[in-house]
């Protein structure tokens, strides 16, 4: 079944008062009596919260739609015991809902039907086409309309009791903290990282990085090198595959600031790259083959895959030459139908062109691609929540110039070193234009802290107790 509804969940028998004329003005205790009722066998209970018994089919139920349909409220499970995460806190959540008079109108139910017909590009009119709306819930759910209908119905149940819950927060905010958020989005920031585990390791590799001063000649050396790899990957029958074009193609990209889609405007592609590479677009990415073959067998031998051929005395003997020149133009002999360049100079200005540049931090990034981020020019904002940047590191690379590097720090995963590329700095006297809005909007902000706090409290207090036969019980 696919995940086409973005909205939609369950409703589940907590509405079983209602259905029977029942009043719900009921308080916890009579609700939990009506509830633990033994009028299903124990075989059939999957668990409790609240001492609430919870069927074996609603259970089930509400696993399939965790699975298969997405809400505001919950992403998508990762694994099994996500999976079982999230299917326990949807049966909580509509029961808190049923505990508080919650439910969804009429209106709102077709408002919703509505919308969800027509972000699906629908033919008909479903208040009056009955069959063939029924036809489209059967192909994309495999469910009766009803069922859909009801799903419907508790999603919008329990994005009341989202917004009820929220909207009882009124936390205070200061001004202080609206203009620390207005700087936060507003400043903005583009780095280029390199990942660790260990913090000794990233501090090492970090005291290496700002004592490296390339020359011309480690320029010299690095297209030495890379013939000579070129010439051995392609020795060694090293195949490229086309995702390895284009994603060296992409990274050489990045570095300008193209005002069109390279992606889709070929035409205007090819000419940026004639009058910026002097060449078409078949054969810039051809070229690039060359520098590709290098960089896998680099990166093989830095993982101990293979020998490093570069410790070959012929090699060594070349790479340390005082005349690279003279090296070069030896070694081009050899290998006359991979030479891209007649010689170090045509070469260093086609380098130049793609910025491929020798020093510790490219080096290193040839050899362990994917230890190197980029997470975008962005606001602080983001390096800071999504990232996991402190923000004092934030704030401290942004006094920093482009080129400089920044001290191991960490991220969301392990340690970084970084590099800046870029920075915008906000205009403070911005911040009065826009105070009212950032006031809202921490405020709104410190609301969804509390109401993940209320979530959290919430489970404490269900006592949960799963009797369901599965791999993982959640215990909240």
């Amino acid at each position: 079944m696919k995940r086409i509804f973005f909205l939609l969940s369950l409703f589940f028998i907590f509405n079983l008062a209602e259905s029977k004329g029942e009043s719900q003005e009921l308080t916890q205790e009579e609700l939990i009596q009506r509830f633990t009722k033994d009028t299903l066998p124990s075989s059939e209970i999957a668990g409790e919260f609240f001492g609430v018994k919870v069927p074996l089919s609603n259970y089930y139920f509400a696993k399939k739609v965790v699975l298969t349909l997405n809400a505001p409220w919950r992403g998508t499970p990762k694994d099994e015991k996500e999976l079982e995460e999230l299917t326990w806190q949807e049966l909580l959540f509509s029961y808190e809902a049923f505990r508080r008079g919650i439910k969804a109108k009429p209106q709102e139910i077709e408002e919703e039907i509505e919308k969800i017909l027509k972000a699906n590009k629908v033919s008909f009119d479903y208040k009056k086409d009955k069959e063939a709306y029924e036809q489209w819930v059967k192909e994309k759910l495999n469910e009766p309309r009803e069922v859909f209908e009801n799903q419907i119905a508790h999603l919008i149940t329990l994005k009341k009791l989202r917004e009820e819950v929220i909207n009882s927060f009124n936390p205070e905010v200061s001004e202080e903290e609206a203009r620390q958020k207005f700087l936060d989005e507003y400043n903005t920031l583009s780095v280029e990282l390199c990942q660790f585990e260990e913090l000794g390791k990233a501090n090492n590799f970090y005291q290496k990085v700002i004592k490296d001063k390339p020359t011309e000649a480690d320029l010299n050396r690095l297209i030495l090198k890379d013939l000579i790899l070129s010439y051995q990957a392609n020795k060694e029958g090293i195949k490229i595959e086309l995702s390895d074009i284009e994603r060296a193609f992409f990274m050489i990209l990045r570095n300008y600031q193209l005002n069109f889609n390279w992606r889709k405007e070929e035409e205007e592609l090819n000419s940026w790259l004639k009058e910026n590479m002097g060449l078409s677009l078949e054969k810039f990415k051809n070229n690039l083959k060359y520098f590709i073959r290098a960089d896998i067998l680099r990166q093989k031998i830095a993982n101990k895959e293979i020998e490093n051929v570069l410790e070959r005395k012929r090699y060594k003997d070349l790479l340390s030459s005082k005349n690279l020149d003279k090296a070069y133009e030896d070694f081009s002999k050899t290998c006359k139908d991979l030479v891209l360049f007649k010689d170090l100079a045509t070469a260093k200005e086609f380098y130049k062109k793609i910025r491929r540049e020798p020093g510790i931090w490219e080096e290193e990034k040839r050899k362990f691609p994917k230890k190197f981020k980029r997470p975008g020019f962005v606001a602080l904002d983001f390096l800071i929540n999504i990232w996991k940047f402190k923000r004092e590191d934030a704030y401290s690379m942004l006094e920093k110039n482009p080129g400089d590097f920044y001290k191991p720090s960490p991220i969301y995963k392990g340690y970084a070193v970084f590099k800046i590329l870029k920075k915008r700095l906000a205009k403070e006297e911005g911040f009065s234009k826009r105070k009212d809005y950032y006031l809202e909007r921490v405020k709104k902000i410190k609301q969804f802290e509390e109401y993940k706090k209320w979530v959290k409290d919430l489970k404490k207090k269900a006592n949960l107790k799963v009797f369901v036969n599965t791999e993982y019980k959640p215990e909240w």
